[in-house]
């Protein structure tokens, strides 16, 4: 604990606080990180609203369904000054006053198939100062006359808007919107996952390298143990302890670097994940290791395979088959609104007359079998628009979508082939990378042991000695950042065959180790 104070403030901060307080810290194991960035990301709960926008838009279409209720109240007072010469004008001895009422209910209903329902109902009242009615009988001032009246009518459009095809046509569309915004969210939050995991990948190249250092630095101590042992017994010259102190002190510069690289690294990861300063340094120290060499002789690691698997898993690529889908639909629509339109209506009336005071003659207007009314008919309406200039350049605009989007699928497909073959070709190289770089550290950590056993003995110099000891701290890191690239590859390679990601259920998902450090099962 002594030669820490020598490393700076970082590696006090990261190693001292690091290690001993674990029971304060978050699991840096990558199950536990990913759930975290599950909950907590503010990118995955934005893009998880884009869901809710393709909903409220499924909502409005259907609205066009809904129950459509409307009534209406009108109050009518008037006054009418007669003529001399009018015949009413004796008998009123001054104006002629009269009220009305009208009050209206209707409730209407489209179907999916077209079909318009309506029935609607009416209700006026009448009344004046004359006391005589309209067959000239005294009846006296004030009486009221009621009118009702109730509908059923049903309008079938027989070519525009006809058949659950077109009218449903944009309710479908959104349907398949709100299922392609929910493929597009499950990319998203691959992806997400994909930065996670590299960020990971780094967080943890970055503490194997600050040991690394830890290490160098102990070497270089160790070796300047030594050369003071020989300087007393007058086997190597005093100057070569110059030289020695000249090197540790570069050591332990690059110690601190790579303490301070290591709080960076640990900072960004909790940015990814989405926590705070406070949360992110809360961080504790990488669990999981690099994915092992065994793990890739285990399984496939054909292309032609692992091309079919992203073509097949690939969520984005459903999204963009549903959003094809979902312009086909709207073209259909756009196509048969250039139709003429040609509805059929049939309807029934039942109405009737009262007189007399009070509301309830609304009911009695039916039940009375004197002024009652009966209508029935149908009514045939043809509208042609003779340019319909709007309706085709819609038509024109959606093929122009539909064409868009099937490029736009296709060049989807071809870009994630492309992808796929890189990211393979990236693993294959990282695989040849870390065989070799485990290799040549073997070698040099062979080669310093006995460069060190050649310096007690006099038979080499102090620069081979350390020109070999940071070719070793060399190999070593080259092999930490072949691991690290490994391991990038790999999470890359699980991205691009959508199998980063499991799914249980509707906009639920899992994360499961082996997704990271073992390849795609293609079989």
């Amino acid at each position: 604990m002594a030669n820490l104070k020598k490393y700076g403030p970082f590696l006090l901060l990261l190693l001292v606080w690091g290690k001993a307080c674990p029971q304060s810290q978050i699991p840096a194991n990558l199950v536990t990180l990913s759930e975290l960035t599950l909950d907590r990301s503010p990118l995955i709960k934005r893009n998880e609203l884009t869901i809710g926008q393709a909903e409220a838009g499924l909502r409005n279409q259907k609205s066009i369904f809904d129950y459509q209720l409307s009534s209406g109240l009108s109050l009518q007072q008037n006054e009418q000054t007669l003529f001399d010469a009018d015949p009413r004008s004796p008998i009123l001895m001054g104006d002629l006053e009269g009220r009305n009422t009208g009050i209206s209910l209707a409730l209407q209903k489209q179907f999916r198939t077209g079909l318009i329902a309506q029935v609607s109902s009416e209700y006026s009242r009448a009344l004046d100062n004359f006391p005589f009615n309209a067959f000239n009988e005294e009846v006296g001032a004030d009486v009221s006359d009621h009118l009702s009246s109730a509908t059923v009518s049903l309008t079938q459009p027989l070519l525009r808007n006809n058949g659950k095809r077109v009218v449903t046509a944009f309710e479908r569309a959104a349907k398949l919107e709100v299922k392609s915004a929910e493929e597009n969210f499950a990319l998203n939050t691959a992806f997400e996952l994909l930065q996670l995991a590299t960020a990971y990948w780094q967080y943890l190249a970055a503490y194997k390298s600050l040991d690394i250092f830890v290490e160098n630095e102990s070497r270089v101590r160790k070796v300047l143990d030594i050369t003071k042992e020989l300087v007393k017994a007058d086997k190597r010259p005093e100057s070569e302890l110059l030289q020695i102190k000249a090197d540790l002190v570069e050591q332990e510069q690059q110690t601190n670097l790579a303490a301070q690289n290591l709080y960076n690294a640990r900072i960004n990861l909790g940015r990814i994940i989405g926590l705070n300063e406070g949360e992110s340094k809360q961080i504790g120290n990488p669990f999981e290791e690099f994915p092992t060499l065994e793990a890739f002789s285990q399984a496939s690691f054909d292309l032609v395979e692992i091309s079919e698997l992203a073509l097949k898993n690939r969520s984005d690529i459903v999204a963009n088959e549903n959003s094809l889908k979902a312009l086909e639909a709207q073209r259909y629509a756009a196509k048969n609104a250039t139709l003429p339109q040609l509805d059929l209506s049939a309807f029934y009336t039942r109405g009737g007359a009262a007189v007399g005071g009070g509301l309830e003659n609304y009911l009695n207007a039916f039940g009375n079998r004197q002024g009652r009314n009966h209508t029935r008919g149908l009514r045939l309406n043809f509208t042609f628009p003779i340019n319909n200039n709007r309706a085709k350049a819609n038509l024109a605009s959606n093929t122009i979508a539909v064409t868009d989007q099937e490029i736009a699928l296709e060049n989807l497909k071809r870009n994630i082939a492309l992808n796929v073959s890189i990211a393979h070709n990236n693993l294959e190289n990282s695989l040849f990378v870390v065989e070799k770089a485990k290799e040549s550290l073997d070698f040099y950590q062979k080669v310093f042991s006995n460069e060190q056993i050649r310096f007690q003995n006099g038979m080499t110099t102090l620069l081979n000695l350390i020109l070999f000891q940071e070719r070793l701290t060399f190999a070593q890191l080259d092999f930490v950042n072949a691991q690290q690239q490994l391991a990038t590859a790999l999470t890359n390679l699980r991205f691009e065959t959508g199998t980063l990601l499991s799914r249980e259920g509707e906009n639920r998902f899992s994360v499961e180790r082996n997704n990271f450090l073992t390849l795609p099962k293609t079989r």
